[in-house]
C-alpha cells in the first residue's frame, strides 16, 4: 500500500469532505431553515457536529480500507450514531428539517469516506460481505 495514496485518501475524505459539508450545511441549508423556521429561545447551535463529521469520515475511510470486515465497522458506527441521535430527536426541539440535514450530512460523509478509501487503495474498496447477503426468503 502506497503511503502517499493513503495520506491523499484520508486528506480527501477529511479535508475536502469537511469543506464541502461545511459549505453545504452551515452556509446553505441551516440559513435556509432558519429563514423559514426561526429557532426557539432555548435553541443552541451545536459546536461539536463538525468534529463528529471529521471523525466519522476518518472511520469510514479506514474501515472501508480493511478487507472483509470494513462494512461491519461502518454499520456499527452508523448504528451508534443513530442510537445517540434517538433521544435528542424526540423532544420538542426536533424538526423534520434538522433530521433531513443530519441524514444529508451522514450520507455525504459516508460517500466521502468511500471516495477516500478508493483513493487510498487505488481501486474501489472490496465490500466482500455485501455479496453474501441474501434476500429474506
Amino acid at each position: 500500500m502506497n503511503v502517499v495514496r493513503v495520506i491523499a485518501g484520508f486528506a480527501f475524505a477529511i479535508l475536502v469532505g469537511h469543506l464541502v459539508l461545511w459549505t453545504l450545511i452551515e452556509k446553505t441549508l441551516w440559513p435556509y431553515v432558519r429563514k423559514h423556521h426561526p429557532p426557539g429561545p432555548d435553541h443552541h447551535k451545536s459546536r461539536l457536529s463538525w468534529m463528529v463529521g471529521v471523525l466519522e469520515r476518518a472511520i469510514y475511510t479506514g474501515a472501508l480500507m480493511l478487507p472483509g470486515s470494513g462494512i461491519q465497522l461502518v454499520a456499527g458506527f452508523l448504528a451508534l450514531k443513530v442510537a445517540s441521535r434517538w433521544h435528542s430527536s424526540s423532544g420538542p426541539r426536533s424538526t423534520v428539517d434538522s433530521d433531513n440535514i443530519w441524514m444529508i450530512g451522514t450520507c455525504l460523509s459516508l460517500l466521502f469516506g468511500l471516495g477516500g478509501a478508493w483513493i487510498a487503495l487505488g481501486h474501489m474498496p472490496a465490500l466482500a460481505n455485501i455479496k453474501y447477503i441474501s434476500p429474506v426468503q
